[in-house]
């Protein structure tokens, strides 16, 4: 592997303390970056334990080429496209299970394949589809947007929603449906990325 570099300068990490292997530098890095790789890679596979071990295994190449890291190295970026790789590497290897197997996931893996291969090359493409889908989300009529996001943000039942809102299940459900509706419509452009990134959200 080549010298890893880019343009983007990191104040907040000490790089040169990572490069001579200390680990209170290294350390520094895994708590800023952790959960957000975590769910990243849950998202892709689907399987939290795989999630956590492919995240445990790009900190680990970050340690092994530590050396090869320069002040302009971009640590956000190596961590995501270490992740992203092994996730693609992980849904390969699925795929030719369930296709020995004669399973019905191989459809969805492939999906998935495809989904993630089309998916940004550097974090910071990732965070814009989050802005675009945050922007998404706010141009929601109101009502339709509090009910949405406190079902998908919050993790509250149609049951709860109706109790706290003081309307019916059925309005609740209505609501949400519309929203889906209007955000397939809004985010079409950016589908099937979206799709896989933010699962969460069953657009």
């Amino acid at each position: 592997m080549g010298r890893i570099s880019n343009t983007v300068y990191q104040k907040q990490f000490d790089l040169p303390g990572l490069v001579r292997g200390e680990k209170k530098a290294f350390e520094s890095i895994y708590l800023d970056f952790y959960d957000m790789l975590f769910h990243l890679a849950n998202g892709y596979t689907g399987n939290r334990e795989v999630a956590r071990e492919l995240v445990q295994d790009a900190f680990l190449k970050l340690w092994e080429y530590r050396q090869e890291l320069n002040i302009n190295t971009n640590v956000k970026n190596f961590l995501y496209t270490l992740t992203k790789n092994s996730c693609l590497n992980y849904l390969k290897q699925q795929e030719i299970i369930a296709r020995n197997n004669r399973d019905y996931l191989v459809t969805e893996l492939k999906y998935k394949q495809e989904a993630l291969t089309g998916f940004p090359d550097e974090y910071s493409g990732v965070e814009e589809l989050m802005e675009v889908v945050t922007a998404a989300i706010e141009k929601l009529p109101e009502e339709v947007k509090i009910t949405f996001k406190m079902n998908r943000f919050e993790g509250l039942t149609y049951r709860q929603i109706s109790e706290h809102l003081d309307i019916s299940p059925k309005t609740v459900e209505a609501r949400i449906s519309k929203a889906l509706k209007l955000l397939r419509l809004d985010l079409k452009d950016y589908l099937p990325a979206i799709q896989l990134l933010f699962l969460f959200l069953r657009i």
